[in-house]
């Protein structure tokens, strides 16, 4: 539901105007200073916009979502420069809209979505002391009931013990890389089906682009070479060529400038 911020805020000042004691107004008070905070705050400026917006849900889910399609399957939204405060209101935020989206559509017309969590730690950590709990409970709502709906989720983390168990435990299907260290095989074991735990010993024997794939994605427990990707189709995220990069002679100070100003004014 559209609201503005202005009319929240007065809201909150006319319920205060109600009380009968002055004391009773700390929490509405710490409330407005908190939603003050967040508006000035210029990290959320993408999302809080010092002017007035029309209703364009619907056009902002459809770029998410893909609809319609046309060829161009996947949305990627890249977070990784961005506050962790800043991250956890809009992982849950998206994650809560695309099930709630996906809850209220027509079954006969609903799409499919499939959520990738990459670097999953960040938003489901094992330790539940490091944040996240509004991202934890709407990722933990799309593992439970999310395929009822049409919508999957998918968790991408190396190594899987920094996870919280409960939410990997309801992954269906599991594709386990190359592991070295028994508190991570140990966490890998607990979540395999019984007839998978005699494959365990195989996972320190990996190569590169070998797995172990478990679960109802597979009719019984294999090892499998996953494809090479064509040059052109790869991914940009080869290892530093350290080497070759401290032989050189590199980029000089305006390097370190240009930098700084793409850091300072978060522009990627």
């Amino acid at each position: 539901m559209p609201y503005r911020l202005a009319d929240l805020i007065k809201n909150i000042d006319d319920a205060m105007t109600r009380l009968d004691k002055p004391d009773n107004s700390v929490p509405y008070m710490r409330l407005k200073a908190r939603i003050e905070g967040l508006n000035e705050d210029r990290r959320f400026a993408f999302m809080l916009p010092r002017r007035l917006m029309a209703d364009n849900l619907d056009k902002i889910i459809g770029r998410i979502l893909r609809i319609p399609v046309e060829r161009k399957p996947l949305s990627i939204i890249d977070i990784s420069g961005v506050p962790s405060e800043v991250v956890d209101v809009v992982v849950s935020l998206l994650c809560r809209m695309i099930f709630d989206f996906a809850l209220w559509s027509d079954r006969a017309r609903a799409h499919p979505v499939l959520v990738v969590c990459e670097e999953a730690h960040r938003y489901i950590p094992a330790n539940k002391s490091l944040g996240f709990e509004s991202t934890r409970r709407a990722i933990t709502r799309i593992a439970k009931e999310g395929r009822r709906y049409g919508v999957s989720l998918c968790l991408v983390k190396q190594p899987p013990s920094e996870l919280s168990p409960s939410i990997l435990c309801q992954c269906g299907t599991m594709f386990a890389l190359r592991m070295n260290k028994e508190q991570d095989q140990t966490f890998v074991a607990r979540a395999l089906p019984e007839n998978a735990h005699r494959l365990l010993g195989v996972l320190p024997e990996l190569r590169t682009q070998e797995a172990l794939v478990v679960g109802e994605g597979v009719t019984v427990p294999m090892r499998v070479r996953l494809t090479t990707l064509p040059p052109e189709h790869q991914p940009s995220s080869e290892s530093a060529r350290f080497s070759a990069s401290w032989s050189a002679e590199g980029e000089g100070s305006a390097f370190v400038e240009e930098t700084l100003d793409r850091w300072r004014n978060q522009v990627r």
